[in-house]
């Protein structure tokens, strides 16, 4: 008899352990769940912004491999832009040369290096000077007419006076009808031509030539055109306003006439 009760007992204690595995299981399930359902929001986060670094990482690519390209077609902007500097020097030297084969007398090409700085607009400095055979009194042209004469000679480099100075006085011919007159500075880059004869129908638009006098300027170079005629109340001639063929603020290279 008491083997059959200690056989219940045994049966009902079996019989218990499994409903409390069976128990404990569903509760731990429900943990986990409730575990899960709560870190949810969490995890789907991170699994976003893993996901976005994961879709960005080549557009970071992308990004720097425009900033490359860009650094290198500022720097071709860049060659462009000194070669065609380059390219417009040469082209003018070729001109000056050209021209300096052309013209009846000989130069020395220079450059111009700066301007005097206590009279900007009347003077400029070339680079060369007495050691490349530049004297006092030399006639200064460009490829366009007339610019100036020389006035002081160092070694390497040299002074002259602009055409717009009113110390510089250059005797002139009017290439139309041949009448004469004095041309001198005058301000904001013009020139004017004094004692014109009163009965001279010179007027706007005639070019204005050296009359070649004296031993400084040879005759025939240009020098610009006629913008105004006038007389002054009391005068006995009339005068005029030239406009330089040169535009002498952007001068670069000019050749000196050896006489």
């Amino acid at each position: 008899m008491r083997n059959k009760k200690n056989k219940i007992i045994n049966i009902l204690a079996v019989f218990v352990a499994v409903i409390l595995v069976v128990l404990m299981s569903s509760a731990a399930r429900s943990v986990r769940i409730n575990i899960t359902d709560t870190s949810a929001p969490l995890l789907k986060s991170f699994h976003s912004f893993f996901g976005l670094i994961g879709k960005l990482t080549p557009f970071a690519a992308l990004k720097e491999e425009n900033r490359i390209l860009r650094d290198r077609v500022g720097l071709l902007t860049r060659l462009a832009e000194e070669t065609k500097a380059i390219n417009d020097d040469n082209a003018r030297l070729r001109n000056l040369l050209d021209f300096r084969k052309m013209i009846p007398y000989t130069s020395i090409p220079a450059q111009v290096i700066g301007r005097d700085p206590s009279n900007w607009s009347n003077s400029l400095i070339i680079d060369k000077g007495s050691s490349s055979g530049i004297k006092t009194n030399m006639a200064v042209i460009s490829t366009r007419g007339l610019v100036g004469r020389i006035i002081e000679t160092g070694k390497l480099s040299s002074k002259a006076l602009l055409i717009t100075d009113p110390d510089l006085k250059v005797g002139v011919l009017i290439r139309r009808n041949r009448q004469g007159g004095i041309l001198t500075g005058s301000p904001g880059g013009r020139c004017k031509i004094i004692y014109i004869s009163l009965d001279s129908d010179a007027r706007p638009g005639d070019k204005v030539m050296t009359a070649g006098f004296g031993s400084v300027f040879p005759k025939g170079i240009l020098i610009g055109e006629i913008e105004k005629v006038g007389r002054d109340q009391g005068r006995l001639y009339k005068y005029a306003i030239l406009k330089p063929s040169q535009d002498l603020s952007r001068l670069e290279e000019v050749l000196c006439i050896i006489r």
